[in-house]
């Protein structure tokens, strides 16, 4: 019912006219009305333990308060990701959770050097992620606006690169040097979940403030053209092996990952990797023993096949 009564008071928002909204609505009406919205949250339950707000059965679109939400991501041992960190912020970037998470199944990759998590963190957390739920709970029970909610601001679909490839989507980090002028995920270091929390949190009131506007301009140290699309990983290779791979593939390991989960249960995953330069990033693909292929759209990529397993390596610096 709070599923039904959270999809029936989007769809009535979005047939509302916008003039009277606030500015908090404004940037909402951006992300649910972005083709890929209903895509990415007309959320499944696969557990026992899934919860669904009750922001639709309650409340109205009417609602100054915001949270900012991240979480940190690992793989388990059946395919699927397990959420072990989330942080959270509130409007004024007054830290409301930053807690680790033990998961219910096994763990086979940290990705450490992507999520700051190590197995000692995990052994140490007593929270369940259903104990995550009731922290913030609270902070639901009244319209809050929140990444990942009925009631929701996505920054990757509010924002936008100009004539860009249809559903390119632009990341944290990103956005931060984009429009907030620093990183906050800096090559070598691990991710922050309240960071990166309180720094959508930045970008939204910049927006609304209308420090910043919507399009995305790409500064020099974002160029795609020293970026790589890695597609179609199996998720039995980890992050770990997976470096270990493209040193030997790019000669190099002069190179950032970025892993993207699977989107769907024991499905492939995917990667950005991020070199320092454009001309590094030409050399690594030059060096990759392989023919070189186009994917659909006409991008150059070619096929890294090994003894554990097979994925794509894509070019990101072609016109969009």
């Amino acid at each position: 019912m709070n599923r039904q009564a959270n999809r029936l008071m989007i769809e009535k928002f979005k047939q509302e006219p916008p003039v009277n909204d606030t500015p908090e609505q404004k940037v909402v009406r951006l992300t649910v009305e972005h083709p890929q919205y209903r895509q990415d949250y007309s959320f499944y339950s696969y557990s026992k333990d899934w919860l669904v707000s009750d922001a639709g059965m309650k409340t109205s679109m009417i609602s100054n308060q915001m949270v900012a939400v991240d979480c940190e991501m690992v793989l388990c041992e059946d395919g699927t990701e397990g959420v072990v960190r989330v942080g959270a912020v509130d409007r004024n970037l007054k830290v409301i959770l930053d807690e680790f998470v033990k998961p219910h199944k096994p763990v086979i990759d940290y990705r450490t050097a992507i999520t700051g998590v190590t197995a000692e963190d995990i052994k140490k957390a007593t929270l369940s992620l259903v104990d995550i739920q009731a922290k913030l709970s609270p902070f639901l029970s009244t319209g809050t606006i929140l990444i990942d909610h009925p009631i929701v601001i996505d920054t990757s679909l509010v924002f936008k690169f100009p004539n860009a490839r249809k559903f390119r989507r632009p990341s944290l980090n990103t956005l931060c040097m984009a429009m907030l002028g620093y990183e906050v995920q800096k090559t070598g270091v691990s991710h922050h979940c309240v960071h990166d929390a309180a720094a959508a949190m930045k970008l939204v009131l910049a927006l609304m403030e209308k420090r910043i506007d919507t399009t995305v301009i790409l500064t020099r140290e974002e160029d795609e053209k020293s970026r790589f699309f890695l597609h179609r990983i199996p998720t039995y290779l980890p992050s770990t092996e997976l470096e270990q791979v493209l040193s030997r593939e790019f000669r190099s390991k002069e190179f950032k990952i970025e892993v993207k989960p699977a989107k769907v249960q024991g499905g492939n995953y995917c990667a950005v990797v991020v070199f320092g330069s454009s001309k590094e990033a030409n050399q690594a693909f030059a060096n990759i023993n392989g023919c070189q292929e186009r994917d659909s759209s006409g991008l150059p990529q070619k096929l890294i096949s090994g003894s554990r397993a097979c994925f794509y390596v894509r070019k990101m610096g072609q016109d969009y």
